[in-house]
Parts: C-alpha cells; sequence; structure tokens
C-alpha cells in the first residue's frame, strides 16, 4: 500500500483505491506536505490506505450516481467525494463543490485541475446555510471547520476563525443553469451546520430533483439546541418523503438499517427517496 503514497515537491499524492477497469487509479489526491501531521490529513489517508476512506459512504455512492447525475458537495474539504464522482465510471457526471476555507479549497481547486476534471467540477469558495452571510468559520483541524464553531463541541478544541461567506443552496444553484434539471445527489458534511445548509435548499428539496442527501450526524449534535434542529431537519426530510439509512459505522461498511433520530449513531445519514434503491 505505501506504493500509493508519494511525495514530490513538497506536494503529498495520494493515489485513490478506486479503481479504473485496468487497474490504475481513477484518480489522485494530493495536499502540501506541511499538512502530514494535520489531524484530518492523517485520518484520510490512513484510512483510505486500510479499507478506503469513509468505506460505506464511497460504496453507496458507487451504486446511486448514475449517468447525467449533479453531485453538490457540501464541505468538500481536499475532494476526495467530488473526484469520486467526476470519475464515475456512469460518465456525464457534473459536480459542484463547496469548500468555505480558503487553504482547503486552493488544495480543491489544485486537485481538480491535477486529475484534468475542470471541465466537470466547480469549486466555490463558500460555506452554505440558510441565509446569505459571512460568519466565523472556526477550525479545528483541516477537516473540523465549523460555522461560528456550533459543531466543536469539547473535547474538540477550538482554533482560529476566519471569516467566510455564507450563501443558499436554493440562490447558489441559479448560477448553474445548465444544471437546471439534472437528478441531485447531495452531500452535506458541515459540523453541526447541516440543518442550516439543508433549510437554505428548501425549494431544491421541494422540486423533487434531489435523489439522496447524504449528512453528517456528528458530535455536534449530542445534545442541547444542535439535536433539536437535527431532529427538525429530519422531520422536514419526512415531510418531503425521504426515508433515512446508516451504514454499521463510518468506516466499516454492511447491510444499512433504519436510522434512529433519537438514537446515539455518529456518523453518515443516507436519506433518499423512496423510488431510489438502497
Amino acid at each position: 500500500m505505501a506504493q500509493r503514497l508519494g511525495v514530490k515537491n513538497d506536494w503529498v499524492s495520494l493515489s485513490a483505491s478506486l479503481t479504473l477497469p485496468g487497474g490504475e487509479p481513477r484518480f489522485h489526491l494530493g495536499f502540501p506536505k506541511q499538512f502530514a501531521t494535520d489531524a484530518g490529513a492523517n485520518c484520510l489517508v490512513a484510512n483510505e490506505l486500510r479499507d478506503g476512506y469513509e468505506l460505506p459512504t464511497r460504496n453507496v455512492l458507487e451504486r446511486a450516481i448514475r449517468r447525467g447525475d449533479l453531485f453538490i458537495d457540501v464541505g468538500a474539504h481536499w475532494g476526495f467525494f467530488t473526484l469520486q464522482a467526476a470519475t464515475h465510471p456512469a460518465g456525464d457526471v457534473t459536480v459542484i463543490g463547496f469548500e468555505p476555507d480558503p487553504a482547503n479549497a486552493a488544495i480543491l481547486v489544485r486537485n481538480v485541475a491535477d486529475n484534468g476534471l475542470a471541465d466537470k467540477v466547480s469549486v466555490v469558495g463558500a460555506a452554505c446555510g440558510d441565509d446569505f452571510e459571512i460568519a466565523p468559520l472556526v477550525a479545528n483541524s483541516s477537516m473540523m471547520h465549523s460555522i461560528r464553531g456550533i459543531g466543536l463541541k469539547p473535547p474538540f478544541a477550538r482554533g482560529p476563525s476566519k471569516w467566510v461567506p455564507v450563501v443558499t443552496l436554493d440562490r447558489a444553484m441559479a448560477a448553474f443553469p445548465r444544471t437546471a434539471s439534472a437528478r441531485i445527489i447531495l452531500k452535506v458534511d458541515a459540523e453541526g451546520f447541516e440543518p442550516q445548509v439543508l433549510a437554505g435548499a428548501r425549494s431544491l428539496l421541494s422540486a423533487g430533483r434531489v435523489a439522496i442527501v447524504i449528512w453528517e450526524c456528528g458530535q455536534a449534535f449530542a445534545d442541547g439546541p444542535e439535536r433539536c434542529a437535527m431532529r427538525q431537519m429530519v422531520a422536514v426530510l419526512d415531510g418531503l418523503g425521504f426515508h433515512h439509512l446508516r451504514p454499521p459505522s463510518q468506516e466499516k461498511d454492511g447491510p444499512l438499517a433504519r436510522f434512529d433520530v433519537d438514537g446515539s449513531y455518529v456518523g453518515n445519514v443516507i436519506s433518499h427517496q423512496a423510488d431510489v434503491e438502497m
């Protein structure tokens, strides 16, 4: 596995475990060597070299994406799922990746370019929420950024914040008219800001084009007002006809089970329309 990780000119390159028919990696995920000690980078690399990064989510996307789909990646980080969708064997998949952290967004843009995917992927350097505003993005590691720090409950220490633009998905999608009729798969990893992201996508969700929403039920929803907001978000999705499933864990694949909104599960949840086979 070590041969899948290389360093050249202070840029680390990780070959994806997803492969082309001939066995070559579907894409390469890169990042500056200075991030070698970053907790987010270590999590991503270690899991991708072992069984695959967020294996259940990766496998759901492999099964679910169809030719002509639009994949919206909210909290795209350095682009693992963006690159997976853009290189999916179904073909003709368009991707819009939202990443508010400037350093992460710059790495994401380079990864898109280095993999020759600039014609398939649009990168938006903004967070998503329920209103247009600027707001502090509080940092933990490269992978844990939270608007106003709401997702960084103990033991996750808070780091410096940056003020970033926040847009609603409903308004942002107006900038991409060529995707106006595409079936949508929406992934949201916003460290506790998921309810606000989906509130800002109500028109999009109500239009019936969103087949699947993959969202993180993280530690931010363990208690307090954030847990109430999560319950309300799930109730809204219920009303729009979504059903909710979860894998055994964030990293171990297996049969999907019903997601219990009152349970203690931590990991990604797959909310899907009834006509989507899971």
